[in-house]
């Protein structure tokens, strides 16, 4: 199964906000979650789903995901 990662532009605004450090650091986890062979059970599943479909957590981070499936 393969896994894409894409961002909406507030979540490039917001990690460019960021100091560099961090933003490397959630976007290389990021990178190695998707390389996983089932990354979705690195993930928490979210109640609310209006807001995104799981959340993973990096650090004192969240990252929210939607998950398509094809």
């Amino acid at each position: 199964m393969e896994f894409d990662l894409s961002f909406t532009d507030k979540a490039l605004k917001d990690l460019d906000n960021l100091d560099k450090t961090t933003a490397k650091r959630l976007l290389k986890k990021l990178i190695w979650i998707t390389k996983q062979n089932n990354p979705l059970s690195l993930a928490t599943k979210l109640t609310d789903t209006s807001i995104g479909d799981v959340r993973f957590r990096i650090g004192d981070y969240r990252a929210i995901g939607i998950v398509n499936y094809k």
